[in-house]
């Protein structure tokens, strides 16, 4: 699949996962009261399976699909979440941006680094 092919739609399924998080990470702040830290979690345990059956169906149809291509799944997303907590630490508790427009930075600079490991790494 042509690169520009496989951004595309790695985008528009990135686009459904990434909302998808996002608003259990606004519910969980909104809502239920989460610190930053326990909202994001949520939005990773939530949503890795379901995205790593999205990209396997809909972007990185070619190459490793099996166990094989699931088990570098799940740590690549343990490295892409230390990145988003350390990230979103700098943000908030430092930097003391608020919450909500703190995490909507972190997700495109994840997203990139995301589409970038899953390419190289586990689909390929």
């Amino acid at each position: 699949m042509k690169l520009t092919h496989q951004i595309r739609r790695f985008l528009m399924t990135g686009s459904i996962n990434t909302a998808v998080g996002y608003m259990i990470y606004a519910t969980g702040i909104v809502i239920f009261n989460l610190s930053p830290f326990f909202a994001v979690v949520w939005s990773y345990v939530l949503g890795v399976t379901f995205s790593y059956f999205m990209f396997r169906a809909f972007v990185f149809i070619e190459g490793e699909r099996g166990w094989k291509s699931y088990a570098k799944f799940i740590p690549t997303y343990v490295v892409l979440f230390i990145i988003n907590e350390a990230l979103l630490f700098v943000l908030v508790d430092i930097a003391s941006w608020n919450k909500l427009l703190a995490q909507a930075i972190v997700v495109p600079i994840c997203a990139v680094l995301s589409f970038v490991i899953n390419r190289v790494f586990v689909f390929k």
